[in-house]
């Protein structure tokens, strides 16, 4: 019998929350599916979100800062959320602030910082690593998901992409040795990147209505880098609408699982189907795309020009 696991894997902390948190939570508190937390990168850099004289500012600090503050907001969140243990694959970022600020870019030459063990490949590389992707394979099997959740191959960040081939990687060698579950992306956030509408398109979705208050709450314990949760313009009540729910978290088919027959492959396949049956009229119609421009991208705009 096959076990009810969820993996998800977020190259940093936070990405899990934003990108499949609602998800995660509805199948963990509904459904009582064991949740796989994973982290791909080490989180050694990034920006410290914090409120001053009402504005979101952010700061910067070094990697030693950094690094320890991020991984212990994704350890709290994954214990009070998801009642797991975070798992870090410390794979480095492509690049850290060192002491004096400076941003050190990871290429042939740059100084290493005392965080990354020697020969050890950053997360843009690792998809090209044997090492690398036999130990994920290792945790695919030992935890014998029934879905994977990652990032998908086209984002609005390389350090997604390069998270998402190291995972697709290992789910091809993992069904090779008998792992029989589904892998699905999260849609593309490239709204604001000009790279025209296709990647904003998606094939299957969650219905999570009921969560968004739950899935705040977990984005804000990432304080660091969510300094207001309360405010933050989510897209699943637009991904909602168009999906016929009150809420959705959107995702891409990678591969559906053949002999599964939980509740979450039972879910995502039906609204795959629910997709193919209305794609015409869920991404190409003036409507869904007025609704976007006005809706999402005015507030994000705006909530830029207030943090001004």
């Amino acid at each position: 019998m096959n076990k009810k696991v969820l993996m998800t894997v977020g190259a940093h902390a936070d990405d899990i929350e934003y990108c499949f948190g609602a998800t995660a939570l509805k199948y963990h508190e509904k459904f009582k599916y064991e949740i796989v937390y994973v982290e791909a990168t080490n989180n050694m850099s990034g920006g410290w979100a914090k409120i001053i004289d009402g504005k979101i500012k952010t700061f910067d600090y070094p990697w030693y800062t950094m690094m320890p503050q991020r991984k212990l907001e994704a350890n709290q969140s994954a214990r009070e959320c998801f009642h797991t243990e975070a798992l870090h694959l410390d794979f480095p970022q492509r690049h850290y602030k060192n002491r004096d600020l400076e941003t050190i870019e990871l290429r042939y030459g740059a100084p290493c910082p005392d965080c990354v063990p020697p020969n050890t490949p950053s997360i843009l590389t690792a998809h090209e690593d044997p090492a690398s992707i036999e130990r994920v394979v290792n945790l695919i099997l030992d935890k014998d998901p029934e879905v994977i959740l990652t990032h998908p191959p086209m984002d609005y960040t390389d350090e997604h992409t390069g998270t998402c081939m190291l995972v697709r990687k290992a789910f091809t060698k993992a069904q090779s040795k008998g792992y029989d579950g589904s892998l699905l992306f999260a849609r593309a956030g490239t709204y604001t990147l000009k790279y025209g509408n296709y990647f904003n398109t998606w094939d299957s979705f969650i219905d999570t209505t009921g969560f968004m208050g739950k899935k705040r709450h977990a984005l804000g314990i990432h304080a660091c880098q969510v300094a207001r949760a309360e405010d933050l313009d989510l897209s699943d009540y637009l991904e909602g609408k168009v999906c016929g729910c009150e809420t959705a978290e959107v995702f891409i088919v990678c591969e559906f699982a053949k002999k599964r027959t939980g509740e979450m492959t039972k879910e995502f396949a039906q609204n795959h189907q629910y997709c193919v049956e209305h794609w015409k009229e869920m991404f190409f119609s003036r409507d869904i795309q007025k609704m976007y421009n006005e809706e999402l991208l005015a507030k994000w705009e705006e909530r830029a020009r207030q943090n001004a």
